[in-house]
């Protein structure tokens, strides 16, 4: 069989078995359409956030950079060193903080009971596992803070704006997750900024006090002494140097003391600055972007991919055929003898 053979032979029983490729091709093309009818509609809500911790246009970079960990980081381990509210966001902290809080306009339920429900309401083929209810809280905290680890992403945009996105199959619950995401990691934020500030005004009026309970035994001992000489002296040095020492010892003290005191107020003064960090430029409100697969295309996709199945399925045979006759000529031509060559005459030896 050569090529025009093959080809004649390949139309001829395309054209005889068209309609089961034709059958084959429908059959793909309702499968496609089943998947894609089966596949769970996601929505996705987008938010933005901004710090708010400038205080004027020419500190604004330097705010945004250690508000999102851009600058280098410190390069030892006691240095102080900024959040990176991305880590802060996608944190086991955070998710199992939004897992535990309750949504008063979903019946009071914990969100992590929330999430289990709404994976259990599309379960089967092309769609979610089917998760047990565990009845240990923890666990549900557990289940939850993996499911939200899928669905839940935070990134910075070319802007230098902390984007949040969340996709779920309920859109009240991608409302509801999405402010809660918002207010536990403003919330997380603030404090673990304002812990630092706390530490240093506690240190400051530890150190504040202390000094001044060094100074009020100071001036114990300094009328102390003063009550013990009154009808001494002076002038000898056994009695006038204690006073010296004593009085150099208070100024020493007593310049830490004010030091020590302007420290507290500037802590003071750290602690109180600390206000709300971060706030929502783009509130995740709908329209929320729409998540599903087109069942046009899924329909074109199995119809192509059934139509060339289908070809191959009957053309098979033809074509097996083919390739065994090129085959055996190939193993014909390979297995003919060779044409024996002349023998040249040997020349003679030499003398």
């Amino acid at each position: 069989m050569n090529n025009i053979e093959l080809l004649k032979e390949l139309v001829r029983r395309l054209k005889k078995y068209s309609w089961l490729i034709l059958l084959v091709a429908l059959l793909f093309g309702g499968l496609f359409f089943f998947i894609a009818r089966q596949s769970v509609v996601q929505w996705t809500s987008t938010a933005t956030v901004f710090p708010l911790n400038s205080t004027n246009p020419s500190s604004t970079g330097s705010a945004i950079s250690n508000l999102l960990g851009l600058t280098d980081a410190p390069k030892s381990f006691t240095e102080d060193a900024s959040i990176n509210i991305v880590e802060l966001a996608t944190s086991r902290r955070t998710r199992e903080a939004v897992a535990m809080e309750r949504i008063p306009s979903l019946q009071n339920k914990t969100v992590s009971e929330l999430l289990i429900e709404e994976n259990n309401r599309y379960t089967g083929f092309m769609q979610n596992e089917k998760i047990e209810t565990p009845p240990d809280s923890l666990a549900k905290v557990n289940i939850a803070s993996n499911l939200l680890r899928l669905s839940f992403s935070a990134k910075i945009n070319k802007n230098g704006i902390l984007e949040l996105h969340y996709t779920n199959s309920n859109r009240q619950l991608v409302r509801e997750v999405s402010y809660i995401y918002i207010e536990k990691l403003s919330q997380f934020y603030i404090e673990l900024k304002k812990k630092k500030a706390q530490i240093d005004y506690e240190f400051s009026i530890k150190k504040a006090d202390s000094l001044l309970a060094v100074l009020n035994q100071l001036d114990k001992r300094a009328i102390a002494l003063d009550e013990s000489t009154f009808f001494t002296n002076e002038g000898l040095q056994r009695y006038s140097i204690p006073k010296v020492n004593l009085a150099q010892d208070k100024s020493t003290v007593q310049s830490q003391y004010y030091y020590a005191v302007n420290n507290r107020e500037s802590a003071a003064y750290r602690l109180q600055k600390e206000t709300p960090i971060i706030e929502a430029l783009d509130k995740p409100e709908p329209p929320y972007d729409l998540v599903k697969k087109s069942k046009i295309v899924y329909v074109l996709i199995g119809l192509i991919l059934g139509t060339i199945l289908g070809m191959l399925a009957v053309s098979w045979k033809v074509i097996n055929r083919y390739l065994g006759d090129e085959l055996n000529k190939a193993i014909e031509k390979a297995s003919k003898p060779k044409e024996a060559t002349a023998l040249q005459p040997q020349s003679e030896p030499l003398k």
